[in-house]
């Protein structure tokens, strides 16, 4: 029997790494910063400097970083305005004045030693007064941050603005934070992050994460501000190397975002062109034949062009520590920016990925629980086993995507960008899928197996209007949003299932049966999910320290389901209003309370018994909390509490007899939680993060007989930290850094005979040496070698085991 062509992109990571190394000349990128030391006697003490000369921003950015003072400013001060840098012995005023000359600006000293950027009084009346919220060297909500802690964010406003002023939990993991800690993955990219429980299971195919106790679905993941739909086996997946930051916002993001989870999402914002050179090259090698080339190169065109470039890439090979089980990697992501002048910039993003996990299905295939985490008399089930086929299995995806981003300010008080992408993702998958343990087996040593295929393409087009004005009425300054935004997603997928294929004997495994789908599909359809979305927001500050934020958005949703099988189309039209409403109290020392309520809507993507769509889930949230950022912005603490319902829910059709594993939307979902993190930079060489997060997640309408419940894989408390220090002195250069991560105990299932996962804590570890130019590190995760599980169901798999990684990087 033939079967469908699904090689024809092997060995496409060979053909891709040679086209990936431009020649080009860069200069050394710097970052902004600031320092611990009195700050009257840096004012006054002279120093020796030499700043290039280049644009105002990045001049000012190094000058404060050598200066060790604090400088804070509206982005758009400096936006279009160069330096004749400066050289020699200045005081910091006399740094400023010399930098500053014929801008038109001037930085003023505040009485904590900060420094705020601004036009002089006599040309105040051309801006608006920009009230600067902390005292934080300048920073952008979609650029880089100096060390681990971010003080601005667009994720949850869609404004560049002050995390303090978002009157919802946000995280920010900076990409110093991602290179310290040597993260592979998402999943170990928000593992210190509170409200958040990345999946332990050891599987590539995708980045599982749950947030606020709500199971993982399909609408949590962004990049850049719009969505990055998925389906169960076409599901995107991005590399962190060529992040700027990770940011989540925890609760509802309906208002903003239309279709998302109920429990928060997670947007990732891409590295992008900066007139600031780039130059990193990185070599790679670790555990399990781990080999990793990667390099990430920008600047600007020329000293006096409009365009800047940045290229971003790296290619990867590497066993697991599971038989057969690779972990093959492909991306590059060029960009290219267009700034003809201070009010209009153009941004092009591109990026194409493709995975290759060799010889298997991605993952162990299911292992049985009894062999694993449940008794069996056989003992033991190897970590390193794999319970597929080598010889039939496999799983490639290959996505790319094509956008950009488009701002204009008209002037002072309107701007309107537009940021759209075309996204794709194709995936070949095939395995001997794991049943579970025969029955008929008393020695319980067999493992069933069945065939199992899924063939499909995703694909989506995204486009967000947004028109901002900055204006002032009555005392009360507001910055307003108006938005639209169309959402055009589907999936063409093609998926077989053949029970009764070889099975094996899962302790003592032989490899070589022969193995083959179905001549017919089981599922063959097409789903198709059009949203256009209105939505307004409003952010007044009144009283100078009172925050009111409102926002309101409806969406016009059309669901349709395309079965080829059965030979019958339905769709759904749904309309739905969510909101925000949020009050902040701003106080001048960084505290920050808040209350907020938010809602949801989350499409659902499997048609019921009659192949008909069910409609979306919706949720509801209700928040308090507190974020305190003290003068300088080199730390952040925040502390919330929250009860989160989601109705809609699928549970079992009452009547079963007319219609087996029929589902109705008749289910809850409740939770309620506490959460605190703390990001600090302590001193200049002590960093530190810590997080907690404790979840009473509750199942409270069922049909299912589990009410009361907790949903699978949800745990009650976890916590973690991590340290790290880099010595000065002696000692320069080296650095040290100890993280622990502590999961609890949590249900395997929904249903009442559920067994419980057992908690587990594991820890990381950094060492890292630099020198100059050059940086050289070793990471260590699961640094113990902590046996751990994630189980579902009677199905298990084992989480990662130790994995060491040696990083040399070069910056020039």
């Amino acid at each position: 029997m033939s079967q469908p062509k699904l090689n024809k992109h092997r060995g496409i990571a060979g053909r891709a790494h040679r086209f990936l190394l431009p020649r080009i000349a860069f200069l050394r990128l710097t970052f902004l910063g600031a320092c611990l030391l009195p700050h009257a006697a840096l004012a006054q003490a002279a120093q020796t400097y030499r700043v290039s000369p280049g644009p105002l921003g990045a001049a000012l950015s190094e000058f404060a970083a050598t200066a060790g003072v604090s400088l804070s400013s509206d982005s758009t001060l400096t936006q279009g305005l160069s330096s004749t840098g400066l050289s020699g012995q200045y005081s910091v005023e006399g740094g400023f004045s010399k930098l500053l000359a014929g801008s038109g600006l001037e930085a003023v000293q505040q009485s904590n030693g900060t420094y705020i950027l601004r036009r002089p009084p006599a040309a105040a009346s051309v801006l608006p007064e920009v009230r600067v919220i902390g005292d934080r060297v300048a920073e952008s909500a979609w650029g880089p941050v100096r060390g681990y802690v971010a003080s601005r964010s667009a994720t949850g406003t869609k404004t560049d603005a002050s995390i303090l002023e978002t009157p919802q939990s946000v995280s920010v993991v900076t990409a110093d934070e991602l290179q310290v800690r040597g993260v592979s993955n998402i999943k170990e990219a928000v593992g210190y992050t509170a409200g958040v429980t990345p999946s332990v299971s050891f599987d590539l195919r995708e980045d599982l994460t749950t947030f606020r106790g709500f199971p993982f679905d399909w609408a949590s993941f962004y990049l850049d501000g719009l969505a990055m739909p998925s389906t169960t086996y076409a599901v995107s997946t991005s590399e962190p190397y060529g992040m700027e930051r990770i940011e989540v916002l925890r609760g509802p993001a309906s208002m903003l975002y239309g279709q998302s989870s109920s429990g928060g999402i997670l947007n990732m914002v891409s590295k992008r062109p900066s007139d600031v050179a780039v130059r990193e090259i990185q070599l790679q090698a670790g555990s399990h034949s781990r080999r990793q080339f990667a390099f990430d190169l920008g600047g600007a065109q020329s000293a006096d062009s409009d365009w800047n470039y940045r290229v971003v890439g790296l290619v990867r090979r590497s066993d697991t520590e599971i038989d057969f089980v690779e972990d093959n990697r492909v991306y590059v992501a060029p960009s290219l920016s267009w700034k003809p002048s201070a009010a209009t910039s153009l941004i092009l993003l591109a990026n194409y990925m493709y995975d290759d996990l060799g010889r298997s299905g991605g993952t162990s295939a299911f292992l049985p629980a009894s062999g694993i985490l449940l008794p069996n008399p056989n003992g033991k089930i190897g970590r390193h086993t794999y319970g597929g086929e080598p010889g039939f299995d496999f799983y490639e995806k290959r996505q790319v995507s094509l956008g950009y981003e488009f701002r204009h300010a008209f002037d002072d008080t309107w701007q309107f960008t537009q940021n759209a992408r075309w996204r794709t993702v194709n995936v070949d998958y095939r395995t001997a899928y794991g049943l579970g343990l025969s029955p008929a087996d008393p020695s319980q040593r067999t493992l069933l197996r069945a065939a199992f295929g899924s063939f499909g393409e995703t694909r989506a087009l995204s486009v967000d209007n947004q028109l901002q004005a900055k204006w002032e009425s009555g005392g009360v300054r507001h910055t307003t949003l108006f938005g639209i935004d169309y959402r055009d997603f589907s999936v063409d997928e093609v998926r077989y299932f053949g029970p009764g294929a070889p099975s094996i004997d899962i302790f003592n495994p032989v490899y070589g049966a022969d193995f083959a789908l179905p001549a017919t599909p089981d599922t063959s359809q097409s789903v198709k999910v059009r949203q256009v979305g209105f939505y307004v927001q409003d952010q007044a500050l009144f009283a100078r320290h009172w925050l009111l934020t409102l926002g309101a958005r409806n969406d016009a949703a059309r669901h349709d389901v395309d079965d080829r099988l059965g030979a019958f189309d339905n769709r759904r039209t749904e309309r739905k209003t969510t909101g925000r409403a949020g009050l902040t109290y701003l106080f001048d020392n960084g505290l920050a309370p808040y209350v907020s309520v938010a809602s949801s809507f989350t499409p659902v993507l499997t048609p019921n018994y009659y192949g008909e769509p069910f409609k979306a889930l919706v949720g509801k949230q209700y928040e308090a909390g507190l974020k305190y950022q003290p003068a300088g912005g080199r730390s952040l603490y925040t502390a919330a509490v929250f009860e989160l319902t989601q109705r809609n829910a699928l549970t079992a059709d009452p009547d079963q007899a007319s219609r087996p594993f029929g589902q109705v939307q008749t289910g809850e979902y409740r939770s309620r939680g506490i959460e605190l993190e703390a990001k600090a930079q302590l001193t200049r060489s002590l960093n530190l993060l810590a997080a907690y997060t404790h979840l009473d997640a509750e199942i409270t309408k069922s049909n299912d007989g589990n009410v009361g419940g907790t949903p699978k894989g949800i745990p009650r408390n976890t916590a973690s930290v991590w340290a790290d220090y880099t010595f000065r002195g002696a000692l320069h250069g080296l650095g040290l850094g100890l993280g622990a991560r502590y999961v609890g105990k949590r249900p395997s299932d929904d249903s009442a005979a559920a067994y419980m996962v057992p908690a587990f804590t594991v820890l990381d570890a950094a060492l890292s040496y630099e020198l100059g130019d050059w940086r050289l590190a070793l990471n260590a995760s699961n640094l113990a070698d902590k046996t751990i599980y994630d189980c579902w169901y009677a199905r298990c798999w084992y989480g990662a085991g130790r994995s060491l990684r040696a990083t040399l990087t070069l910056r020039w």
